[in-house]
């Protein structure tokens, strides 16, 4: 990516995305066309520029799919951050982009219940309610992600978005050792998450 491009977008630079989209017209198209890597788009998305990702999803929306080298998209960065009004501003794209697969088969809503950012959580379970049936490469769904890294809060409205959509049989699925959410909770001793499991 272009120097002043990636300066611009670290600073949420309209004014300077113009002036180098003046210069040379087909910059983001080109940019559009290379392989995995930063978008500016990422970039803003990891800056928190709001209207800087206005911007650019009107000039180029097809950045919205693209996944860097590590296996992020823009919205897999969003989520773990919890920038629920970015997070927003993606989906107006499509909600398919909650589908977005990266590192270790990982969507959007993986990250977020990583990082426990439950407002995000929310935001995409409401764009995209099946979602929360999506497995990581290791075969695991977000309610494992959540007994895992301790996030009791999570597992409660986790399992009630299940019943609110009448998918509780999601609670017995297994990784791929074998666990469910019961037996994550019952090994990171969280007797509060195993208590709140329907059985």
């Amino acid at each position: 990516m272009d120097r002043r491009f990636l300066e611009a977008a670290q600073k949420g630079n309209i004014e300077e995305l113009n002036d180098l989209i003046r210069s040379n017209g087909l910059i983001l198209e080109e940019m559009a066309l290379e392989g995995a890597g930063h978008t500016p788009l990422h970039v803003a998305c990891v800056a928190g520029h709001l209207d800087f990702v206005r911007e650019l999803l009107k000039l180029m929306p097809k950045f919205v799919e693209k996944v860097n080298a590590a296996g992020l998209g823009p919205l897999h960065i969003t989520a773990a951050q919890g920038d629920v009004e970015i997070a927003r501003e993606l989906l107006r794209v499509g909600q398919h982009l909650c589908s977005v697969k990266g590192h270790e088969r990982r969507i959007p809503l993986h990250y977020a219940i990583i990082n426990g950012e439950l407002d995000v959580m929310k935001v995409l379970l409401s764009a995209s309610p099946e979602s929360i049936e999506e497995t990581t490469a290791r075969e695991e769904i977000v309610l494992h992600l959540a007994g895992k890294n301790n996030w009791f809060e999570a597992v409660i409205m986790l399992v009630e978005h299940l019943k609110q959509h009448k998918k509780e049989q999601v609670i017995n699925w297994q990784d791929n050792e074998g666990n469910t959410i019961l037996h994550i909770a019952a090994a990171v001793q969280n007797f509060e998450a195993s208590h709140a499991i329907p059985f």
